[in-house]
């Protein structure tokens, strides 16, 4: 089996997401962290990354409060901006390199296509659990009910059996 290089993360030191060690999209990573009031500076974060030839070289995370922004260490134009939510499915497939910033912006340009068709569909609603309208201007919120970890787990197993690589990245 490869070991998996680390990916190499700038966070913020003052209100950044704690990286916690018990998620496996914070494990095996590297951390350096900067002052809020630094400019962050993406062409050096490359080059550090580049003199660190143990850790993914391809790519970085910058961490500042709860954004979290991809890096091409080659290109440091092409980055990638996603909640800490997301950071759980794109940085592991990221620091294996089973997916790219451009794949995952490309998915987000599908995505918001099809939000826009969807919204272009005259008499389309918005309904609730139990099939009532929303009214328009409603605030609501929706609530994902999780099983345990391990139950999550096996349920992601059994419904990503079979899908490529480029089904997998959401």
């Amino acid at each position: 089996m490869i070991e998996q290089k680390p990916i190499h993360y700038f966070v913020c030191s003052e209100g950044s997401d704690s990286l916690r060690l018990d998620n496996f999209a914070d494990d095996n990573t590297i951390v350096e962290y900067f002052d809020s009031e630094d400019v962050v500076d993406l062409e050096k974060f490359a080059e550090i990354v580049k003199a660190k030839p143990n850790c993914v070289q391809k790519h970085f995370i910058v961490n500042k409060g709860f954004e979290y922004r991809a890096v091409e260490t080659d290109n440091v134009e092409n980055t990638y901006i996603f909640s800490s939510i997301l950071k759980y499915r794109f940085v592991p497939k990221l620091a294996a390199g089973t997916a790219t910033i451009d794949m995952f912006i490309e998915k987000d340009k599908h995505l918001e296509d099809m939000t826009k068709k969807l919204e272009s569909q005259p008499g389309s609603k918005l309904r609730d659990a139990n099939g009532r309208v929303i009214p328009d201007g409603k605030e609501f919120a929706i609530q994902i009910l999780r099983d345990s970890e391990e139950e999550l787990d096996e349920e992601d197993e059994e419904e990503t059996e079979g899908l490529s690589e480029e089904e997998l990245l959401f």
